[in-house]
């Protein structure tokens, strides 16, 4: 009875080691000095009616994004992030436009190679802690600056493209666009089948909440696969001026994701995320006898790949 009763306490005390070993404390263990990447690409499709006629349109963005530790000051890292390179393309009924900041013979004159020009290689500054929390991002709005100097020769131009600058590349905006390719890991440890929710807010081009649901679905020495879904929305009451117009927008949706990481640094293999928006878009003018309804369904690919 007594060599039962050891064997059972001693099987007893494996299954207990072997439990407190499978949850481990996901966070960003990055070496000051050391420089990490990612790949971006965004597929972005919208479609509308405008005034009873049906319009799609197609936004393809991606890019090379390096970022390199500086130092550490308790649990938070302060880095140096910039752009390598960048693709833009728009495709629409109304307009087309592309950008490539590898192509060796685009035109350097166009305003919008011009633009973007300005932002592959600035280098600006991007606090996070070890969770994954963004707490400031420095130095990008000054862009906005640059612009002003490139378009020096065309004051009028200038000053409008500063403007739609200052809404879309703000040190606010940014924070919030490179949101996406931290994950916000849970003070608790975690195992296989750990569950945590987080929410984020993207500012440009217009505010949007997210509210993630994530999942442990597998976990080893080198690798930590999560997996979950989310609800996203508008905020209410928003409203945005562009161009002389006031546009009303009530968006609302939902997400699903998967996401692999690195088990010792917490930095993303690979994050895919589908999302899905519904909604109207109510825009008022001067021009206009009333404000026009436009209903829209907007979908998105965006993927993280780390190198």
């Amino acid at each position: 009875m007594k060599r039962l009763t050891k064997v059972l306490l001693f099987t007893a005390a494996i299954l207990l080691s072997l439990n407190v070993t499978a949850q481990k404390a996901l966070r960003y263990n990055l070496k000051v000095g050391q420089t990490y990447h990612l790949k971006q690409s965004t597929i972005q499709s919208i479609e509308q009616n405008v005034a009873g006629m049906s319009q799609n349109v197609k936004t393809t963005m991606g890019g090379d994004i390096t970022v390199t530790v500086k130092e550490k000051n308790g649990n938070v890292y302060t880095s140096e992030v910039v752009f390598k390179s960048m693709l833009f393309k728009l495709e629409g009924p109304m307009m087309n436009m592309a950008y490539d900041s590898n192509d060796a013979d685009a035109d350097k004159t166009n305003p919008l190679n011009k633009t973007f020009d300005l932002m592959v290689g600035h280098l600006f500054q991007v606090k996070f802690d070890d969770r994954g929390n963004i707490q400031e991002v420095k130095g990008f709005e000054t862009i906005s600056e640059k612009v002003v100097e490139a378009f020096s020769d065309n004051p009028q131009q200038a000053e409008m493209m500063k403007k739609q600058l200052a809404n879309q590349f703000s040190n606010e905006s940014m924070k919030g666009n490179l949101s996406n390719m931290f994950i916000i890991y849970p003070e608790e440890k975690v195992k296989v089948g750990s569950k945590w929710s987080n929410n984020k807010s993207i500012i440009s081009p217009f505010e949007i909440n997210n509210q993630y649901d994530f999942n442990v679905d597998e976990m080893n020495k080198e690798e930590v696969n999560l997996s979950g879904k989310g609800v996203m929305a508008t905020k209410e009451g928003q409203t945005v001026q562009q161009m002389g117009m006031t546009q009303h927008i009530n968006l609302d949706g939902d997400f699903d994701f998967k996401a692999k990481v690195n088990a010792k640094s917490g930095w993303p293999i690979e994050i895919k995320i589908n999302q899905n928006l519904d909604g109207n878009v109510a825009v008022e003018s001067p021009q206009l006898p009333a404000p026009m309804e436009i209903p829209m369904k907007i979908t998105g690919e965006l993927t993280y790949t780390g190198m």
